[in-house]
C-alpha cells in the first residue's frame, strides 16, 4: 500500500538537494554526505558511493574555482512504501561559471537528483547535473 507524500518527507529532499548544491558550487567535500551508499543508473546498472566520489573529485579538479552559482528548483516529488522505505526526486535549473587561472565557462542546465528513502534518510541515488557524468 502507498502512502500520500507529506511535506515533510518533500521538504527533506529539497533540503537534501539544496546542501549538495551549495556543496557543488563551492567544491566543497561535504558534497558526499548527500549520496548514498551505491547509485541506481539507467538499465539497473549500480554503482559503489566511491566511484562517484572520485568523478566529483575530478570534475572539481578541472576548475580553480565555481563562481556566480545559480539555481532553481522546479518541481519536486516523493512516494512512500510499505517498510519505510519511499523514492523521490528534486529537478530544476542551475549554472555556474568555472573559472580556470584567466579563462572562465559558463556551465547550465537542467538538473534533476534522484531520492531513496531508507532508514528513515532520504539519500541521494542518482545525479543529472550540469557538468557532471558518470
Amino acid at each position: 500500500m502507498q502512502e500520500k507524500p507529506t511535506f515533510n518527507h518533500q521538504a527533506d529532499i529539497v533540503n537534501s538537494a539544496i546542501r549538495f548544491i551549495n556543496a557543488w558550487f563551492k567544491q566543497s567535500k561535504t558534497i558526499t554526505g548527500e549520496l548514498n551508499d551505491f547509485f541506481i543508473l539507467p538499465g539497473n546498472k549500480i554503482i559503489d558511493k566511491n566511484v562517484v566520489i572520485a568523478r566529483l573529485k575530478g570534475i572539481f579538479g578541472q576548475s580553480d574555482e565555481y563562481v556566480g552559482g545559480r539555481y532553481d528548483i522546479i518541481d519536486a516529488d516523493c512516494e512512500l512504501f510499505d517498510g519505510g522505505k519511499g523514492m523521490g526526486f528534486v529537478e530544476g535549473v542551475a549554472g555556474f561559471r568555472a573559472v580556470l587561472k584567466n579563462e572562465s565557462k559558463i556551465i547550465s542546465g537542467p538538473f534533476k537528483l534522484y531520492f531513496a528513502l531508507y532508514n528513515g534518510i532520504w539519500k541521494i541515488v542518482n545525479i543529472e547535473f550540469p557538468g557532471f557524468g558518470y
